[in-house]
């Protein structure tokens, strides 16, 4: 049901994890990291975790940097505020290095 804003979100992460990723002097080895954080009704990020790293701490740096850099988000509509009946959405996004 939050399709529209989700689209937007997902796409400022990858847009700024390219940017990340063409302006670093790390060459990206495969693996993934995976991070859990909160998304709070008003575009903040709060409460991030790496819970997997197989691709080392500068790599995974830059997935939290390509997260949190383009913060705040857009605020929730009224509509996904009043269904998810909480400030703050669990959110758990993978990065795939290939």
């Amino acid at each position: 049901p939050f399709g529209a804003y989700d689209a937007a979100f997902i796409a400022a992460v990858q847009q700024r994890w390219y940017d990340l990723i063409d302006s670093s002097q790390v060459l990206p080895r495969s693996g993934k990291v995976v991070l859990q954080f909160r998304l709070t009704y008003d575009g903040r990020i709060t409460d991030m975790k790496v819970n997997l790293d197989t691709v080392g701490e500068l790599l995974s740096l830059l997935c939290q940097r390509a997260v949190l850099d383009p913060q705040p988000y857009a605020r929730w509509p009224s509509d996904m505020r009043r269904k998810i009946g909480e400030n703050y959405r669990e959110v758990t996004f993978t990065f795939y290095y290939n």
